[in-house]
């Protein structure tokens, strides 16, 4: 009986930890699609017109490839610097553990900031090219 109780322990465990949010994340769902469904329905008894709602036409960036290039050198450098620095300090600290993450965290963030330093100036330049030309670009 023992075996049989811990069993349904670990089964209820993983059922209300993945089944039972998922559960309410589908009904959740459904109710939402229901609900504009029954305004939209109602809308047309009414003879109301209604205007989709959509949303506004995204631009993508310009540069991710390049913010993502210098973001995975910037966190690829700092652990390796995490590395190296952790390889001359001794365990006994009690924030050794944290030395590594730290770092790449740091290196991780300088890289954002080389990436808004570059993109600025090559939006700049971008810019007076375009000025220069005569060509204005649409916003």
């Amino acid at each position: 009986m023992d075996e049989f109780g811990d069993l349904l322990i670990e089964v209820l465990g993983i059922v209300c930890a993945v089944g039972l949010p998922l559960f309410l994340a589908i009904i959740a769902t459904y109710m939402t699609i229901k609900g504009r469904h029954e305004e939209k329905m109602a809308m047309i008894e009414k003879g109301v017109l209604f205007e989709e709602k959509t949303r506004p036409e995204r631009k993508p960036g310009r540069y991710n490839a390049l913010r993502n290039g210098i973001c995975m050198i910037g966190l690829s450098l700092g652990v390796i610097v995490g590395m190296v620095i952790d390889s001359y300090i001794s365990s006994e600290s009690d924030w050794y553990y944290l030395l590594v993450p730290a770092i790449t965290v740091l290196f991780g963030g300088g890289a954002f900031i080389v990436y808004f330093i570059l993109s600025r100036s090559l939006m700049e330049k971008e810019r007076r090219e375009d000025e220069r030309r005569g060509d204005f670009p649409e916003f």
